[in-house]
């Protein structure tokens, strides 16, 4: 059964080690199955499809950024971004948050995972990944890349700026963009997702700086030397920095609520209900398992149900089939 199923999980024990080493995971008592398939088993499942969502948009937002560009450069493959810019922006600017999002988000507590069962069918129905939240996440980082180019492009049109000098916002402003997004997505919020997200910001003007200050002739005949540190001195950049994300996630932002608002799903519910004080939210816990029981039968319909009456013996040997004599039996 370990080997036919999907995920195995072996129950350590005198016979179970040839289980438990077949298995994915093991638990050391039955007990501790409800735990592992209510509380984790949601958890990793909530994690996983929000994390592949995620890489999804990342992706799509950043690369459509060099796609608008080669309408303006007659689609001969230059970038308005530096190539070691690029490089470092999924291996190290972007790189560790989804990673910390995947490991570490809980959308709800284990208590309310372990009262309310039924919060497991979330999985079971694809609410987290399926068609539509996909589609949607295209859509927006569609919108999102649009947002992040035409912005810089309008603000800097008709100006003498080099190439680089237009690149280095529109890469600032889609690492705030795609930072912040991530921030909206998730539901837990401790002091390693703060340090990580803020982390990575910090370290792509670190690096921008420190490679923009001895980049002399890393990508000629244009090179990105002291880019950032004229783009840090400019009053533009600071505004289009903030104006560009805030106008990239408003939709987003539109929808999450739409969502919270109106949402009718029972991770929603469950989510509200976590967020009250510990008497209330058991309050709540207890009125919605109360919903869920199924109604008594009133003692008046429980009156009016009648026994069907038992056969008669005489006629039940009416209408059986004649049957041997006795003495055939013997």
């Amino acid at each position: 059964m370990i080997h036919a199923a999907d995920i195995g999980i072996g129950i350590s024990g005198q016979e179970g080690l040839q289980a438990v080493m077949s298995s994915d995971f093991a638990i050391s008592r039955f007990r501790h199955l409800k735990k592992l398939l209510l509380v984790h088993g949601h958890w990793c499942y909530s994690r996983l499809a929000r994390m592949v969502v995620y890489y999804f948009y990342k992706n799509v937002c950043y690369v459509n950024l060099l796609f608008w560009y080669q309408f303006f450069c007659g689609f001969s493959g230059s970038t308005m971004i530096d190539y070691w810019q690029m490089i470092f922006f999924n291996l190290f600017f972007t790189s560790l948050p989804p990673l910390i999002f995947g490991v570490l988000d809980k959308d709800i507590s284990a208590e309310t995972l372990l009262a309310l069962p039924e919060l497991y069918k979330s999985g079971q129905n694809s609410e987290c990944y399926n068609s539509m939240t996909f589609w949607i996440c295209i859509v927006d980082a569609f919108y999102q890349s649009l947002v992040c180019f035409f912005i810089p492009y309008l603000t800097y049109k008709d100006s003498d700026i080099d190439v680089f000098t237009f690149g280095t916002p529109i890469n600032t402003i889609s690492l705030a963009t795609i930072l912040l997004h991530q921030a909206m997505e998730m539901k837990t919020w401790t002091i390693i997702h703060g340090l990580v997200l803020a982390g990575s910001f910090l370290m792509y003007f670190v690096v921008s700086l420190v490679y923009n200050a001895i980049c002399i002739n890393c990508n000629s005949p244009t090179n990105p030397y002291w880019v950032m540190e004229g783009q840090l001195s400019d009053p533009t950049f600071y505004l289009i920095c903030f104006v560009t994300p805030v106008t990239a996630l408003l939709p987003r932002y539109f929808f999450l609520s739409l969502q919270g608002t109106y949402g009718k799903s029972l991770i929603l519910k469950a989510q509200k209900i976590d967020k009250l004080p510990m008497d209330k939210r058991d309050l709540e816990i207890q009125s919605w398992r109360n919903r869920q029981r199924p109604a008594p039968i009133p003692e008046e319909a429980q009156h009016t149900h009648h026994p069907v009456p038992p056969v008669p013996e005489q006629d039940f040997r009416a209408n059986s089939p004649k049957s041997s004599s006795p003495s055939k039996y013997k």
